[in-house]
């Protein structure tokens, strides 16, 4: 790739919504400014990803999780299933929302049922069961205090706050975006035999959710979390 920083530009804007590409265009430009070569930022920005993920694994084994605990989630994450994976001899069961018209539901049940008891269930459903944690992972987190996460999400942790359910979004620190949020990406579906436009994200206020699971460690989500990972990030790609 001989400009990964015209493509990380490009890709910022397939799929609004997205932070880390937010995060990842904005890294590159602020390492070009400080005079690092854009194939160097990237492999350094690369390096804090993989490190993120494993402080990650750290924060979830040490998550103060109540036993056993009844989970409700919606689509499939990454996040999420190493959350479940570390922490299943304390998970007694998943509810499993289908996050439609998303298509990874399917990869979620086979990948979250390898570790324990999986029920998938119907996303209006969400207010209809009995847990103890409303959990999922997170597409983005930006400074003017939106989240975003796959379709569902909002219903997920709207409901769960009506029925007082504690909700965590497990995600990394590259995830976190100092920038206002964008409009949620559309997509067409057909409802009721009609083709309609409807978002494949949900964007929502991040006081929904009580917990932010990431690699700095379990906090509130608010915007001095966001300048934390900032700093950290722009460290790392301006490193000599």
């Amino acid at each position: 790739m001989d400009r990964p920083d015209e493509a990380a530009e490009a890709a910022r804007a397939i799929r609004p919504g997205m932070a880390s590409l937010d995060v990842a265009a904005l890294a590159v430009a602020e390492a070009a400014k400080a005079g690092v070569a854009p194939k160097a930022a990237v492999r350094r920005l690369r390096e804090y990803i993989e490190e993120a993920k494993a402080r990650l694994g750290e924060v979830i084994e040490e998550f103060d999780l109540r036993c056993p605990a009844k989970l409700i989630t919606v689509s499939f994450s990454r996040a999420v299933s190493d959350f479940i994976r570390r922490r299943r001899s304390c998970i007694e069961v998943v509810y499993l929302a289908e996050s439609r018209p998303g298509e990874e539901a399917a990869a979620a049940l086979a990948d979250y049922g390898s570790y324990v008891e999986v029920v998938p269930i119907p996303d209006a459903a969400v207010g209809a069961l009995s847990a103890d944690y409303a959990v999922s992972g997170l597409d983005g987190f930006y400074r003017d205090g939106y989240m975003f996460n796959k379709v569902g999400t909002l219903p997920l942790f709207a409901a769960a706050r009506a029925l007082g359910l504690e909700t965590i979004a497990v995600f990394e620190s590259y995830k976190m975006a100092p920038v206002n949020s964008p409009q949620p990406y559309r997509v067409e579906q057909e409802v009721l035999g009609r083709r309609v436009e409807v978002p494949l994200f949900d964007k929502f206020r991040a006081d929904l959710v009580d917990v932010a699971l990431t690699d700095l460690g379990p906090s509130r989500p608010d915007v001095s979390l966001i300048d934390s990972a900032w700093r950290r990030i722009l460290a790392k790609v301006k490193s000599p």
